[in-house]
């Protein structure tokens, strides 16, 4: 996908993706309420679910692998399935002619050194504000389904009125983040930064974390709205995510470095999240462990909000520019896809 329709596509995807995941959290509850107690049998809908996702993934268009890498490609697929042509195929336009021409001499252009591309402060800032955000998150949905679900059995499940709680919490974040997705998209569209969106997101985390330590013994009730907390701060940490690493990369041909790069450091921080946060709760209670993701939770905020730059317009859109009447007129040619 070109960098004209990247963001309609990604947040379509993760819009997809959230309704998808509250689906299985949905089923994954019910299996395991009425299996109880061999609750192990709610993965079993989790397998479903991977095994119906690998049997589509023949069914997905293929699009330009060098701009899949982030380079500036020929062709792009678009949100409503067209291949949109970056290049004119008018031979009358001199200028259409040479970058054709550079296009057809450049078939693998050289990409950024990994260096140039991770030494960007930018993909540094992301690495660590997405580090904290998850070391602090993680592990906080862990400790409300335990504090929702009271005792557990004598082999440390839940308890059986525990579930639909648990699944309850999952379904409503997803539900949110949807919304948030949705929401996020629309104010892309009008303008709005990925530095307001993205910083919406991560400030979620601190109030969520002070509201349950204050609502701890409120009811199960107050407990479960703090998820919707929890999707705001997902809906819009995934969907911007994605939109700052195609910012700083598009052109580099290191897009899906960086992407791995910033999802590997998240992916450590809420690993290190769930171990150590459990571990504090086994030796020194819910709200210690509570009291600790909320004083990690600030140092996102602060790191991104003071030291990110805004990157809404750092991508290099080439759109082709024919020249008519001494002017400039943007051109976009579609072609319906066999």
């Amino acid at each position: 996908f070109g960098p004209h329709h990247f963001d309609a596509v990604m947040a379509s995807n993760a819009l997809w993706g959230h309704i998808g995941s509250c689906v299985a959290a949905v089923l994954a509850g019910i299996v395991a309420y009425f299996m109880y107690p061999d609750i192990k049998y709610c993965f079993l809908v989790i397998a479903a679910s991977a095994l119906s996702a690998v049997m589509f993934v023949h069914f997905l268009p293929e699009g330009d692998r060098l701009m899949g890498r982030g380079f500036k490609g020929k062709q792009a697929l678009d949100e409503f399935g067209h291949i949109e042509k970056l290049t004119n195929e008018d031979d009358n336009d001199d200028q259409v002619a040479v970058e054709k021409q550079q296009l057809h001499n450049d078939e693998t252009p050289q990409a950024s050194s990994y260096w140039e591309v991770i030494s960007d402060k930018r993909c540094f800032l992301l690495c660590i504000t997405g580090f904290f955000f998850h070391f602090a998150n993680a592990n906080v949905l862990l400790v409300l389904g335990e504090l929702m679900g009271g005792d557990n059995g004598d082999d440390g499940a839940p308890s059986q009125a525990a579930i639909p709680l648990i699944a309850g919490a999952i379904v409503l974040a997803q539900v949110t983040m949807a919304a948030a997705t949705w929401v996020g998209d629309r104010l892309t569209h009008t303008g709005v930064g990925r530095k307001p969106l993205f910083l919406a997101g991560i400030v979620t985390l601190p109030i969520r974390c002070a509201l349950i330590i204050y609502w701890k013994d409120a009811g199960n009730a107050f407990l479960l709205s703090t998820q919707i907390l929890d999707g705001l701060g997902g809906g819009f940490f995934g969907l911007i995510h994605p939109y700052l690493v195609a910012d700083q990369t598009f052109g580099t041909g290191r897009f899906n470095l960086v992407m791995g790069l910033t999802a590997s450091t998240f992916g450590l921080g809420a690993t290190l999240s769930n171990f150590l946060g459990q571990n504090v709760v086994e030796i020194y209670g819910h709200v210690a462990s509570l009291t600790a993701s909320l004083i990690l939770s600030f140092v996102p905020v602060v790191v991104f909000g003071c030291f990110m730059p805004e990157t809404l317009g750092d991508r290099d859109a080439q759109t082709h520019l024919v020249h008519k009447n001494g002017g400039e007129t943007r051109e976009t040619l579609y072609v319906e896809m066999s």
